[in-house]
């Protein structure tokens, strides 16, 4: 029977309503109305009610985070070992949240956070780590996880190597966009992800001859 990681189910939860400790502790000095959304210039064009902001959001993510966690382990097989992929994708949401509800916080105090380059910096280095991983993983470990499989261990470790590396190049990219301007961030996002559309297209070829 597939089992629930509840430690880290219990413990990633944690952290994704820990933003509302940040809420209490800040809620006096915080408009009733907040910024929830910036564009790339770092513009406000999303506005909620304090309480949403606060305390919503952190619910909501953790909502999503119970999902992914089930889910994720609901696919685990009962042979092999748990990807360190899998408890990398966990983490996340968490990040984010944390991530997201600091900077929704601090710039109606007076701080001067740059979210694009806060988020490229949190994205960049998730996308290292990810591309480290994927030519990592074996081909036992993966089955029943991607869909549809690889028919031969051979075309997958060829799809996973050229991920890794897509993911690897791309985060490093996202990095490097923090010293540009935000065209430039935009540009590399738009790319990664026509890049991806290819190499998914490709995969999806390969997998039919083989």
């Amino acid at each position: 029977m597939k089992k629930i990681n509840w430690k880290t189910l219990i413990l990633s939860c944690m952290v994704c309503l820990l933003p509302i400790l940040f809420g209490l502790i800040f809620y006096d000095k915080l408009p009733d109305t907040m910024a929830i959304h910036f564009n790339i210039n770092n513009e406000a064009d999303g506005f909620a009610s304090k309480n949403f902001a606060l305390f919503g959001i952190p619910v909501l993510m953790t909502m999503l985070q119970l999902f992914c966690c089930i889910i994720c382990d609901i696919n685990e097989t009962k042979k092999g070992k748990r990807p360190k992929l899998i408890t990398i994708v966990k983490w996340i949401i968490p990040i984010l949240s944390v991530v997201i509800s600091i900077i929704m916080i601090q710039i109606p105090l007076g701080s001067t956070v740059d979210v694009r380059r806060s988020i490229l910096l949190v994205l960049g280095i998730l996308y290292l780590v990810m591309g480290n991983y994927f030519p990592k993983m074996s081909y036992e470990q993966m089955k029943g996880k991607i869909h549809p499989m690889p028919k031969d261990e051979k075309t997958y470790r060829k799809i996973s190597r050229l991920m890794g590396y897509t993911f690897v190049i791309f985060g490093g990219l996202l990095l490097l966009s923090i010293i540009f301007k935000p065209i430039v961030s935009w540009v590399i996002i738009l790319t990664m992800i026509a890049v991806l559309l290819i190499e998914v297209l490709w995969f999806q070829f390969k997998n039919s001859k083989s």
